[in-house]
């Protein structure tokens, strides 16, 4: 399977291919042998990278991957070739009705629209605190904000709806 990213302002792709022996990673020329295992929680993977390891935690959110990795926090875009056909063809904007939601249980700390804000894509909405870690949740594209449906020091869990856009 293809899949397309961006981070840093770069687009790579990549292609992950399953083999008899495992995993690989191919990036043009340059190959990697992969093996992922689930640790605990559904969230926290073990990772082997041509044999050195890693372990990761991994919040994904739609398209946006967010990866703690050697003691680094790290948002990743990532589509499948099918996600990034399609978005190519309706222009990568969501019409219509968007939810925010929460991707992990977690404290709100910080609520940065309110109702009526026009909001832009990437803008922060919501910054989640969840395993000791600050995660800033940001508008898919561009909109205004109908409805905010958390307030900073509550609880939530995880998929909980926490900002609607229009």
């Amino acid at each position: 399977m293809k899949y397309t990213t961006r981070f840093g302002g770069e687009q790579r792709e990549f292609t992950i291919e399953r083999h008899a022996e495992g995993l690989v990673a191919r990036r043009g020329d340059v190959r990697h042998a992969l093996d992922l295992a689930l640790v605990g929680d559904g969230q926290t993977f073990s990772l082997l990278v041509d044999g050195q390891s890693y372990d990761v935690v991994a919040e994904v959110q739609g398209e946006q991957v967010t990866l703690q990795l050697l003691g680094e926090r790290f948002v990743v875009h990532v589509e499948d070739e099918r996600e990034h056909a399609a978005h190519a063809v309706a222009g990568h904007k969501q019409g219509g009705r968007r939810e925010l939601r929460a991707a992990m249980p977690g404290i709100v700390v910080g609520v940065k629209a309110a109702p009526g804000d026009a909001v832009a894509e990437g803008q922060t909405l919501v910054v989640l605190e969840a395993m000791k870690m600050q995660n800033p949740l940001a508008a898919e594209a561009a909109g205004v904000v109908v409805r905010v449906l958390c307030k900073v020091g509550e609880p939530v869990s995880a998929g909980a709806l926490l900002l609607e856009l229009e």
